[in-house]
């Protein structure tokens, strides 16, 4: 089945639509846009989802069949915090601990409030809902 990104990168070429366009038309920031196609978000919210369909005069209820389906699990925070620790040692081939799907991976750079830096580690699965943003 086509992802939610590749349907409206479709839909959005078939209507002769830049990603500019389309997030012009939709009313919508063009980041959150180019997240979308990306493939990093998974779900609109009931607005996004609106204003796309609108854009691309498709139905909400249509552009909502490509949302990704979700079922909520509970990862022990044992092996998030090793995932982190692997994140912040540069770890390549990290898996979902979800569905076993590639995760892609950086370490955001953050200043506490005595000016010393803080490095997070930061993830999302290409294929489900898992993420690590703390």
């Amino acid at each position: 089945m086509e992802s939610l990104a590749e349907f409206i990168i479709r839909k959005r070429e078939n209507a002769g639509l830049s990603m500019i366009g389309l997030a012009k038309k939709a009313n919508i920031k063009q980041e959150i846009l180019e997240d979308i196609e990306a493939g990093k978000e998974l779900f609109l919210s009931v607005t996004q989802r609106q204003q796309i369909a609108r854009a691309l005069k498709i139905s909400p209820k249509e552009l909502k069949e490509y949302e990704r389906s979700y079922e909520f699990q509970t990862i022990s925070d044992d092996v998030i915090e090793t995932l982190k620790e692997q994140i912040l040692n540069h770890k390549t081939n990290l898996r979902c601990p979800m569905c076993g799907e590639p995760l892609v991976t950086r370490i955001a750079k953050m200043y506490d409030i005595e000016d010393n830096v803080v490095l997070q580690p930061k993830a999302h699965c290409v294929k489900c809902v898992f993420q690590i943003k703390e």
